[in-house]
């Protein structure tokens, strides 16, 4: 009985923060403009950028004195953390029974006038970065103006179905019944590196974070300098989108076709199987400031592994409700500004903890740290459960360490390639290793021309035979070639292991210092 005056007491005070207006919380929309409007401005130029960056190394608002390097923070308790998530929950489920639909407008940026795409690519890199001059283009060259054609248009509408504030309303052409809004799309890059000091190019130091967190494979501080990243990119307030992606990825539209593909969430379409230019076609949905992009999944889903449950809910449980873990894959995901923000003030929504430690013994952490952090934030149903960069694994692999690491498509560019991910609804690619010809890169993605085979296979490096043998594997695979799997002899097996080795890419040897250790898929 004398439990029960403190569950009420409790209970109280949960519905009170429910139901308390937004602009008497501390942990709300005040506190996030203050926290951007410290470091941002209006027009960022290259010096602005290099201040945030060297900027980087000031993490005190969610870092305070842990050491960048360490694995742990002392300060941290997992069974208060579980509190503080605990009732943060209940907090959002009422506040989500409660809630009406004007309440998920889209949230303000610069006065509400804002109709700029700015992307944020945040890579994190050992010190290498293979495609620089690729990245370079992209950001310089793709960008620009972009008009789009949308049908009617609601304002002060739910976030999940897409529309668009009143401020927003695009102008309706009284003869075609069409509507257009005008977009500019552009993009920053921001590095971290866990070697800055070998890093010899200029471009890409001016684009590096002074922080390095030195993460290792598998580690957890690959969520500290995500973290960081993050951090740095929200201090433009130009910033609409946060992309993550490592050295080995590459994009697969133009920045203008991503741009449209992230606000609308439809998938880009080639020319060759559209009659319609892509920018005079009329979008099926309405634009949308707040998606997040990340195809992730929680304990129930069929995609949910016994590894996944020990190696990710079973290390988790003590620190965060099992119901609320999620996990994504790949991890490599896109934020909106608003969901990024939340993810950055949450350590001042759990007690001033940060939340990271928890994932410590986490396989790869960072798949499972944004999707769980955006759904303790309450923001679970407005992120879209797609991933917007494609990584496939090789499932039928053999040996083990083949079957951690993603597919290497080192050799594999080509049209064909560039259109099965873009339908697949991705906008950037992973992993490509090795540096790609930029004549063939600019000829398939930019003017979307289909390339020779000889330039192909001059620019990939691969032999006829190589590439006619790796072809053979994969309609193997398929089912296709009964001929190559009824052959189950050692020569199979050797042809077979080297196939799948020349196609995983193993992060591990960019970090020598770490052992391996085995994944299970």
């Amino acid at each position: 009985m004398g439990s029960k005056p403190n569950d009420f007491h409790s209970l109280l005070s949960v519905f009170r923060d429910a139901t308390a207006p937004k602009n008497s919380s501390a942990n709300q929309a005040s506190g996030q403009k203050a926290s951007a409007s410290r470091y941002s401005s209006t027009d960022v130029t290259k010096s602005d950028h290099d201040e945030k960056c060297s900027a980087g190394d000031d993490n005190s608002r969610t870092e305070r004195s842990v050491d960048p390097t360490s694995t742990t923070d002392p300060s941290y308790s997992a069974s208060l953390m579980k509190e503080h998530i605990d009732r943060l929950i209940r907090i959002h489920q009422i506040q989500k029974s409660t809630a009406s639909a004007s309440k998920y407008e889209r949230t303000p940026i610069d006065g509400d006038t804002q109709q700029d795409v700015h992307i944020a690519v945040c890579a994190t890199i050992v010190q290498d970065f293979p495609h620089e001059q690729l990245w370079r283009k992209w950001i310089e060259e793709t960008g620009g103006d972009l008009e789009i054609l949308v049908g009617a248009v609601k304002s002060g509408s739910n976030t999940n179905e897409g529309q668009v504030s009143a401020a927003e309303k695009p102008d309706e052409d009284p003869i075609s019944g069409k509507s257009s809004i005008q977009i500019n799309a552009s993009a920053e890059m921001y590095v971290h590196a866990k070697n800055p000091e070998r890093i010899r190019s200029e471009w890409l130091r001016s684009k590096t974070l002074a922080v390095t967190h030195r993460p290792n494979w598998n580690d957890v501080r690959i969520i500290r300098a995500m973290l960081s990243l993050l951090e740095v990119a929200l201090r433009d307030e130009r910033t609409t989108h946060i992309l993550f992606c490592t050295e080995s990825c590459i994009p697969v539209v133009t920045m203008k076709e991503a741009a449209r593909s992230i606000l609308l969430d439809e998938p880009c379409v080639c020319e060759e199987t559209s009659s319609e230019n892509p920018e005079e076609r009329v979008a099926n949905g309405s634009i949308n400031w707040d998606r997040s992009y990340i195809d992730c999944y929680d304990k129930n889903s069929h995609r949910c592994s016994r590894f996944d449950e020990h190696n990710c809910w079973g290390y988790l449980r003590d620190s965060i409700p099992v119901e609320a873990i999620f996990k994504a894959l790949p991890g490599w995901c896109l934020l909106s500004r608003k969901h990024a923000q939340h993810i950055i003030d949450l350590p001042s929504r759990l007690g001033g903890m940060n939340l990271w430690p928890a994932f410590e013994k986490v396989w790869a952490p960072e798949e499972v740290y944004f999707p769980t952090a955006l759904n303790i934030c309450g923001l679970m149903d407005e992120v879209v459960r797609r991933s917007v960069t494609h990584s496939k694994w090789n499932e039928k692999a053999s040996n083990l360490k083949d079957r951690a690491h993603p597919i290497c498509y080192d050799g594999y560019f080509d049209d064909d390639l560039v259109h099965q991910v873009s339908s697949e609804g991705c906008l950037f690619l992973r992993k490509m290793k090795q540096s790609i010809d930029m004549e063939v890169w600019h000829g398939i993605v930019v003017d979307r021309r289909k390339m020779p085979d000889e330039k192909l296979t001059e620019s990939s490096g691969r032999s006829k035979r190589e590439r006619d043998w790796n072809e053979r594997w994969e309609r193997a695979d398929r089912g296709l070639d009964r001929d190559l799997r009824s052959d189950r002899g050692s020569a199979y097996r050797s042809r077979r292991d080297d196939y799948n080795h020349r196609r995983s890419y193993e992060s591990i040897r960019h970090h020598e210092d770490v052992p391996c250790r085995k994944r299970r898929r």
